[in-house]
Order: C-alpha cells, then structure tokens, then sequence
C-alpha cells in the first residue's frame, strides 16, 4: 500500500536528510498518499511553515504511481521544489519524471511528476484545459484567494489607453484624447492615501465607457474591461496612482470568487496544503469563498501549538487606543524600550507597521538609534537585524527568513477600509444585511495573528501587540482564544524576552 511505502520511505529520509524536525511529518505523509492512492480531494492545515513540512508531500507525490501535479506560487520555490526531488530521487527506490509544465492528456501514459506555477495552471483552469481526476497538490492553500482574485483582475494602464488613440482615424482621436484628459484631472484631484487607490466614481466609470466605446477596439482586456463596466454588480472597479509618473492603473476585479470558481472544481481532485486557513478543522468560510463542496473533502488540521512551545505575549498596561493622539508616541517609546532591552540579538527582530505614516516615523526613529541594523522592507537581513514592514510582506517573506526572537505588532492587522478592494468587500456585506466586521475583517486578522506567531512558537521567540482593544473589546477574547495556548504578561519583563 502507498501509505505504508511512503512512511518508511520518509522516516528513513529524514533520518539522514532533514535538519527540520516536525513530529507531524509521517502522518501528513500518510494522509498525502492516501489522498494520492484514492485520487481523493484532502484540506490539510498544517500549522508550520512550508519548509518544515515540503517532504511530506514531495515523497508521496515521488512515490505515487499516478501521475500528479505540485502548484505553487513563487517561481523560487518552484526552483527549490524542482531541486529537492532531484536530490530525494538519488535516495528513495522510485524514479519517476519530473517536469516543469502543466501536462496534455496524452503525456500521461506514463507517471510523471509536474510542477506548475499557480498563473499557468488558472490559466489552463479558466481555458478548461484542466485535466479531469488528475490529482493536484496546492502548496501555501492560504493564498490561493487572493492569487486566484489577482489572476481574475482586469487591468488597464494610461499608456495602453495613449497606445489605444493612436491607432484611431483621425476624426475620434481628438475626442478621444479630450474624454481621456478629463478623466486624467478627475482621477488626480483624489486627495493622496497610504494606497494611493481609490474606487472609481460614477462620472469615472461613465468617461471610461464612452472612451471604450468610441475607441471600437478589438482588444480583448478593453472589451472584457467594458463590459464588467455594465455589470457592475458584480466587480469591484477601481484604479492606482502613480504620482511620481503622471500615470494611473485601471482595474477590474471580481466581487466574489465562489460563482465563477465552484463549476471549475468539478472532476478536479485537489489536495491543499495551508499553514493555516481557519481555526475549525473544516474551514467552511475558506471553502465557500472558492465554491469547494466540502462534503467532498477530509480535512485535517494539526495543531500549531506542539507541547511545550506556547506562544509569549507581551501587553502593554494601559496603553491608549490606535485613535488616541497620544497613541504614535507611545508605540515609538515601547519599540524602543523593547528593543534596547534585548541582550543578545540571535535572531532578527521584526516590526509590523500598517499604518504608512506611522510606519516612516517609527523607521526614523530606529534609524537614529540603531543605525544600519534597521531595515525597511528588504529580505537581506543580518542575524541582528531590526526589519520594519507591513502585514502583508512579513507573511509573503517569513517563510524564506531567519525566524524572529521578538516580533512587535503596534496595531491588529485588520484590514484598512482605505483599501479600496475592502472597503467594496465591506460594502458588499452591508448589502446583504450581514456583520461585515465579524464574518470579515475579524477572521482575516485572527487568519494573519496564527501565521505571524507560526515562526515564533518554533523559536520560543516574543509577539509584542500594542493594541489594547485586544483587553478592551468583546471580539479580543475570540482572538486570544484563536492564539492558544499563550503566555501573557501585561509589564516589560526583558529577562522573559531575553
């Protein structure tokens, strides 16, 4: 049975091979084959990072008489992924071929391996060109939405809509270039936000038709980009600035996946593999966003919290609200005191700032203390490094960087409604009469808070949040709840950081 040779063959490969120890390890690798052997769709959350779990999904795939496919994102790991079976193939007792493409039904006569990047295989999933039953792993599930609502989105640059003119007679070209200058004033008389986005009004949509419409193209991202216009119900349409160029983005992006995505999955077996989707095994908000019939699935999700390794948190005693005046000096004033007090830097130190402004005078402030050792959003990081960045990038790069001893959290990262994207998606829920705070942003901060602490809890390391709603508000308890087991101080205590 593959489940049986997939665990011997793991056990005796890590046993040589793999400086990463996870006690999880050989039962993923079983489920992994079982899914593989049944050709049967499986959720796993895994509650680690991809590259303490990678080989129990390589192995299995390897030793699958089937062929299967490995989806991931980044073409680094692709590299890394594709480097990995060569080495784990000169040491397990199957061979299989290994390829960098996304197959036609008649390559699969014979086993092979194949690793996609996630574009190309959407691609072939809306060309539906998607081989049925052919079993596929998505590696790092947890971004499969947004990847997936990225690919869907439709954008048009200033310079297409230039390009566009001149291809025109001469008799629409001055219209158009009319039509296209007042769209320019109205889009720059937007007052500047830290996104420098912003959802396109009425009289914008109503300009950009009449430019589409006028221009007669036979450009397919023009004319698909019209008629969301008409169907705008369904599509959240805004653009990007970019002042420093004169130029601007226009963008089309669906409002929800679950109606386009839920007949794409018919015939597909899928096997995703997430640090962390949801705190419930099955993770209902997760498949309905992307239209999975979960009824379909196993799911299975390992604890985060391996005996032993409880995740630190340190919060501040009567420390004002994000909204309090008072609350950027205090946050500057904490960030120092904790990071002074930290003896030995073994490992980097990471500062989470969403808020832009915020973000620049606390990297001013480290700069004048701490010199060359404070970095700004960069991934070359020393082992005494100081790293200030925003939610979004410590969760896109954690995984490729040494883990943090200490990680300094000053807000909750809840998404900002100055994102124009989530201000739609809130919109949206109002719409419907639903609590767009707790089936919305509250899930996608306590989703954000597990990953972030993910790291920390291998490295016994510190998550510091200064955000004292997590005391004072009643959704606090539910995201303390999501976090444990923890240990929780409310005073600086450097000997427990140290």
């Amino acid at each position: 049975m593959l489940e049986a040779k997939v665990h011997s063959q793991l056990r005796d490969f890590s046993r040589l091979h793999s400086e990463q120890e996870w006690i999880h390890q050989l039962t993923m690798g079983r489920m992994i084959a079982r899914g593989l052997r049944l050709q049967s769709s499986t959720i796993i959350q895994t509650g680690i990072n991809h590259k303490h779990y990678y080989l129990s999904y390589l192995i299995p795939a390897l030793l699958s008489p089937y062929s299967v496919v490995i989806i991931v994102e980044e073409n680094s790991l692709l590299e890394f992924i594709f480097e990995e079976c060569i080495f784990i193939q000169k040491h397990i007792d199957y061979h299989k071929k290994i390829l960098n493409y996304y197959p036609k039904n008649k390559e699969l006569e014979k086993p092979t391996l194949y690793i996609v990047d996630t574009k190309t295989w959407l691609e072939r999933i809306f060309k539906d060109e998607a081989i049925d039953h052919l079993t596929t792993i998505i590696v790092k599930g947890e971004n499969l939405i947004e990847t997936t609502y990225e690919y869907l989105t439709l954008t048009i640059s200033y310079s297409q809509l230039l390009s566009m003119i001149e291809d025109l007679d001469f008799s629409h070209q001055d219209l158009i270039r009319g039509k296209l200058a007042n769209l320019l004033q109205l889009i720059y008389s937007h007052p500047p936000n830290p996104y420098d986005s912003y959802l396109l009004e009425k009289r914008e949509k109503n300009l950009i038709k009449d430019i589409l419409i006028h221009s007669q193209s036979n450009n397919k991202l023009l004319i698909d980009f019209l008629s969301s216009l008409f169907l705008q119900e369904k599509y959240i349409h805004y653009f990007i600035i970019n002042r420093s160029q004169g130029s601007f983005l226009l963008k089309a992006t669906p409002l929800e996946l679950k109606s386009i995505m839920e007949e794409k999955w018919l015939d597909q077996n899928l096997i995703i593999i997430a640090d962390y989707l949801e705190p419930e095994k099955v993770p209902l908000d997760y498949g309905n966003h992307l239209g999975l019939k979960l009824k379909d699935f196993t799911c299975l999700k390992f604890s985060p919290n391996p005996q032993g390794k409880i995740l630190k948190i340190y919060f501040p005693d009567n420390f004002p609200f994000p909204n309090n005046p008072s609350f950027a000096t205090k946050v500057n004033q904490e960030i120092l005191a904790l990071i002074s007090g930290i003896k030995i830097n073994h490992c980097p130190i990471i500062v989470i700032i969403d808020d832009v402004p915020l973000q620049g005078q606390i990297t001013a402030s480290l700069a004048a203390s701490f010199g060359s050792r404070v970095k700004l959003k960069t991934t070359d990081l020393a082992l005494n490094s100081i790293l200030v960045c925003d939610t979004d990038f410590w969760l896109n790069y954690q995984d490729a960087l040494l883990s943090p001893q200490l990680v300094i959290m000053a807000t909750l990262p809840l998404p900002s409604l100055e994102n124009p994207i989530i201000s739609a998606q809130v919109s949206y829920f109002k719409s419907q009469k639903k609590d767009w705070f707790r089936l919305y942003l509250l899930p996608i901060a306590i989703k954000n808070l597990q990953r972030i602490s993910i790291s920390l809890r291998q490295n016994q390391g510190v998550l510091a949040l200064l955000d004292n709603r997590v005391n004072y508000r009643i959704y606090g308890r539910q995201i303390l709840q999501a976090l444990e087991p923890y240990g929780k101080i409310n005073y600086l205590d450097l000997d427990w950081i140290n």
